[in-house]
């Protein structure tokens, strides 16, 4: 399964946003996600009306306007994410249910089954990885890079 550039532009200016909400900054401006994250600004600005649209975030408009989240970044999973921006998680097109599709041997049931597993096991991570959990790894990642100790002489 892979990831669109679609998503990983999503996750990460959301985790720029959890970051900003546990530093008590409740407005983020487009321009300052697109600039700190390298995203084009009219790509942004499409993805986070789409997440705005699904109750992830909540905007403000004019002077001072931006985006936050619209719900604690704890209840956010990177499930909903990839589902509000992707669609539904499952492996390489598998998505429809047994029975809908009729398997013409016996291979052919059981790389669905296999498939539907996959499906399933991603689903099970995707939903129990929060944005928290993301913001607090790249907060943690930051900081190890600080403390790097510097042996140039």
């Amino acid at each position: 399964m892979r990831f669109s550039k679609k998503s990983e532009y999503a996750l990460k200016a959301l985790i720029e946003l959890a970051i900003n909400h546990g530093k008590g900054i409740n407005i983020t401006l487009i321009h300052d996600i697109s600039e700190r994250e390298d995203i084009p600004p009219r790509y942004l600005e499409q993805i986070l009306l789409n997440l705005k649209n699904s109750g992830i975030l909540a905007s403000k408009r004019g002077v001072g306007g931006g985006y936050t989240l619209d719900k604690e970044p704890a209840n956010i999973s990177l499930g909903d994410i990839i589902r509000v921006v992707d669609g539904p998680l499952s492996p390489l097109g598998y998505s429809k249910k047994r029975g809908q599709i009729k398997d013409t041997n016996e291979a052919s049931y059981v790389v669905r089954e296999v498939m539907e597993e996959i499906g399933s096991a991603i689903k099970d991570i995707a939903d129990n990885i929060s944005l928290q959990d993301m913001a607090k790894k790249v907060l943690d990642r930051a900081e190890r890079e600080r403390n790097i100790p510097n042996y140039v002489i």
